[in-house]
């Protein structure tokens, strides 16, 4: 569910005064909307809600260096390391691993990453100079500490919080996640404050791992110590709460009806879309045509998703236990939908789960039968760890599909994703061990928010993970003060060397 919304704030054309051909002498607000039939489609940003445009400093638009984008992008069971480690050198002890330098008393820089960016890495390697590749991070509170088992609720509960979370029945305690901090900070900008999306449904009750709740293990967004962010499982309901307004899905009865007779949002507000066409500049107009070009295709897309529930066929024929799609389609559906929000400034924050902790899926269009988290559980078998090696590139597959879609976007004088900050990674290193030190993680993206891609930065061992949350967060707008010591868990400082 998709929450803190903010209609009160938006303006459709039909509340601007003036009807002039351009809009040089009365430009755009920047929340302007797209208004027919009950509905609300939220606009990319244009030249015309540019401050020149608009002409007043009170009005004026964010320039490319004010908007800045977090996404967490979380993975379960860990990561086949051997494969994810080719390029990047062991944290740093008594001496200097070879081929680093000091990057800071703390911090030290490896190589530039080079043409050849191998391992399970290799999909990102067109993104290589906007790639930022981290060793030496730790989740302490993932560990037992003295709780006992339950490695894998802990790792996505602390992925974000560095919390111990609550081993008891029937409760849950944590804390804040690091997303959620940023939606304190700059989500009352945007109408969506965050977002929450992921490929598995997160339970609210029962127990999971060990005697920890449901919740910690689908859930990395946390809104306070008891209440995880409501995380949407369906793209098309995703889509309706984002780009066709109200505070709710779309009705079924209105959905099917719309599917029907294959009706886009776009076609609710035509009207309006046609007299916005009359008051903008010549390429506003071919970035209104890319813009509903593909909402158009991400609307197709999800109508042959609901007609894949045809009346006639028996429950009996479902296969049990299977996804009605692949991951690699559910990942791209969802992308999409996350770019478009983005490029229309509905949210600026978002986690995305491509799998719950300790997710079992099994992945058979890339012939693996078995569950991810046995497979995690190799104990050295070369089969297991070849299919483990395989379900990781298909994830680093997926994100660089979704990296490549926004750094083809344009955002004012840039992409997105230059706005953009991602971070990918889990909560655990090695599934087999059930690592909490040294995790698997990367940042990419994120130039305007000073980071510096193209190499490797290397903490010394046991430095806080949320110690990069809290360097983000800086990078935000939120003060060391209100996160370090206070709201983000076990955060001991800022990490050094993003920039």
């Amino acid at each position: 569910m998709m929450k803190n919304r903010h209609p009160s704030s938006e303006t459709s054309l039909a509340d601007l005064s003036g009807t002039g051909p351009r809009v040089s002498s009365r430009g755009i607000p920047r929340r302007t909307v797209l208004r027919g039939a009950g509905l609300a489609v939220a606009l990319p940003m244009l030249e015309a809600m540019m401050p020149t445009a608009l002409g007043s400093p009170a009005l004026a638009s964010p320039t490319p260096e004010s908007v800045k984008r977090l996404l967490y992008v979380y993975v379960p069971n860990g990561v086949r390391l051997d494969e994810w480690r080719q390029v990047i050198p062991a944290p740093p002890g008594d001496e200097m691993p070879e081929g680093v330098r000091r990057r800071s008393p703390k911090m030290i820089e490896g190589e530039h990453l080079g043409l050849d960016l191998p391992g399970l890495l290799a999909p990102l390697r067109a993104y290589r100079e906007q790639l930022l590749l981290l060793r030496g991070l730790t989740a302490d509170k993932a560990r037992a500490n003295g709780d006992g088992p339950g490695d894998h609720a802990r790792a996505s509960a602390a992925f974000l919080t560095g919390v111990q979370p609550l081993k008891t029945e029937g409760r849950v305690n944590l804390g804040i996640s690091a997303d959620q901090l940023a939606a304190r900070e700059v989500g009352g900008i945007t109408r969506i404050r965050s977002l929450a999306l992921g490929l598995e449904p997160g339970m609210q009750s029962g127990q999971c791992d060990s005697g920890y709740a449901c919740a910690y293990s689908g859930h990395v967004s946390w809104e306070s110590a008891t209440v995880p962010a409501a995380k949407e499982t369906s793209a098309r309901a995703a889509f309706d709460r984002l780009f066709r307004g109200g505070d709710g899905e779309v009705p079924e009865g209105e959905r099917q009806r719309r599917l029907a007779d294959r009706r886009s949002v776009l076609d609710f507000v035509r009207e309006e879309s046609k007299r916005l066409s009359t008051r903008v500049g010549a390429a506003d107009r071919a970035r209104l045509e890319e813009y509903e070009t593909g909402l158009r295709e991400l609307e197709r897309q999800l109508s042959f998703d609901g007609a894949a529930h045809v009346e006639g066929v028996p429950e009996e024929a479902r296969p049990d236990g299977e996804s009605k799609s692949t991951f690699a389609e559910e990942a791209r559906l969802f992308g999409k939908i996350l770019a478009l929000a983005f490029e229309s400034d509905v949210t600026r924050i978002a986690t995305f789960m491509f799998g719950n902790e300790g997710s079992g899926r099994r992945y058979h269009e890339i012939g693996v039968s078995e569950g991810h988290h046995t497979l995690s559980h190799h104990r050295g078998d070369v089969e297991k760890l070849a299919a483990i090696g395989k379900i990781n590139g298909l994830h680093i597959a997926a994100l660089a599909e979704f990296v490549g879609a926004l750094a083809s976007r344009r955002w004012l004088d840039g992409s997105l994703l230059d706005g953009t900050a991602i971070v990918y990674g889990s909560g655990i290193a090695e599934g087999d061990r059930h690592d909490h030190h040294d995790l698997p993680i990367l940042v990419v993206g994120g130039k305007h928010l000073g980071i510096r891609g193209g190499r490797t930065l290397v903490a010394p061992r046991e430095t806080p993970l949320n110690n990069l949350h809290a360097a983000l967060l800086e990078r935000l707008g939120v003060s060391k003060e209100r996160s370090v010591g206070t709201s983000l868990g076990d955060a001991t400082g800022i990490l050094d060397g993003l920039g």
